[in-house]
């Protein structure tokens, strides 16, 4: 009780010490000229995008994680796979992912890897200019060296955090090195997914396309807290989230059709592996929706029907492959019925925000690894 006492007495002196406080004079905003002012938008945005773009990474490489431990439990039936094996890191078939440039942008993403999404330091390799830059996340166990050519033969997964000025060059690295498995996401270039599907020659390309409004505006944001924060805000992390949730007051705001991207990346994963359209749903239902043998899904689960094709022996094939870009651009028939799908996208956006909310919890009580 005395030290309660003495803490809050503390606190109540630095507040009566502090004669800056309120300051008008001493904030930033008091040095801009007026024309420097109608600049200061771009703060909240700027901070926007970076949230909004950790956030839909860290949950698209986690999908992507999950449907590949799904796709090899089919592909190899007679192996026992446990959720132990797979965090392992000596586990061969897990999802290794790969980051090309590693400035301010990418070591966000790469720490939102690590922290939100739980890979494992060994199944996470940086590609920079400069890796000696990065001995904290070595330090960590993470892989970091200055070679595209071979960290793009060794992923699975690869995220492009490189300047629009360099992806020619990255992709002149890289081109001999690409298959068509490899998923790639391109979270901050302005080149449009046709420029980039040309230069990286290769459809399975994902780039997140983000919406604000032009000119000023009043909306209130929080421009002054860290990502880690923004991300642990229930609210700011649902205005992330593609569908499902009210856009009218956001600052930033993720295009609808990632959605559909997502579900389509996941088709093309396991069309590589030849594994046939009801396999596929049930890899679709756990990884996308968070379906478990405990936590059946809460709508109506997708068919072959629900993407527009035939029930019956087709089944059995495999979805076709799909062109990530025309998708995003033109639409697919595969996705026409599903955002219309309230119960899914609802069931989806619970899914989106469980993977922050997991790890706030296991840090709550201590049961992070």
């Amino acid at each position: 009780m005395a030290l309660v006492t003495r803490l809050q007495a503390s606190q109540k002196q630095e507040t009566t010490n502090d004669i800056t406080r309120n300051l008008l004079s001493l904030q930033f905003e008091s040095a801009l000229t007026d024309e420097e002012r109608e600049f200061l938008d771009l703060r909240a945005r700027n901070h926007a995008i970076s949230v909004t773009q950790c956030a839909l990474v860290t949950v698209m490489v986690d999908i992507f994680k999950k449907a590949r431990e799904m796709k090899m439990n089919i592909v190899n039936p007679d192996k026992k796979r446990t959720t132990q094996i797979l965090q392992d890191e000596g586990e061969r078939d897990s999802l290794i992912v790969g980051i090309i440039g590693c400035g301010r942008l990418g070591s966000q993403i790469a720490h939102c890897l690590l922290t939100y999404g739980q890979i494992h330091p060994k199944k996470l390799q940086i590609s920079t200019r400069r890796p000696e830059t990065l001995e904290y996340l070595q330090h960590k166990g993470v892989e970091c060296y200055y070679n595209n050519e071979r960290l793009i033969s060794s992923v699975h997964v690869a995220i492009f955090c490189v300047l629009p000025s360099q992806m020619q060059g990255v992709a002149e690295d890289i081109k001999d090195y690409v298959s068509s498995s490899l998923i790639m996401i391109c979270p901050f270039s302005s080149l449009s997914l046709r420029r980039l599907r040309q230069m990286l020659r290769s459809s399975n390309v994902i780039r997140p396309v983000l919406h604000w409004d032009k000119g000023p505006q009043d909306r209130q944001y929080n421009h002054s807290v860290n990502i880690n924060t923004a991300l642990e805000n229930k609210e700011t992390l649902l205005g992330t989230c593609p569908v499902g949730v009210d856009k009218s007051n956001l600052v930033v705001w993720s295009d609808e059709r990632l959605f559909d991207i997502i579900v389509l990346a996941v088709i093309n994963m396991c069309a590589d592996q030849g594994i046939t359209q009801a396999q596929t749903l049930t890899v679709i239902h756990a990884a996308v929706f968070g379906e478990t043998h405990k936590k059946p899904l809460a709508c109506e689960p997708l068919t072959v029907s629900s993407f527009d094709l035939p029930e019956g022996k087709e089944t059995s094939m495999p979805f076709p492959f799909s062109d990530l870009v025309d998708a995003h651009e033109s639409g697919s028939p595969l996705m026409k019925n599903i955002r219309s799908n309230e119960g899914i996208v609802e069931v989806f956006v619970k899914r989106y925000c469980f993977l922050f909310e997991d790890y706030i919890h296991k840090r709550a009580y201590g049961q992070l690894s």
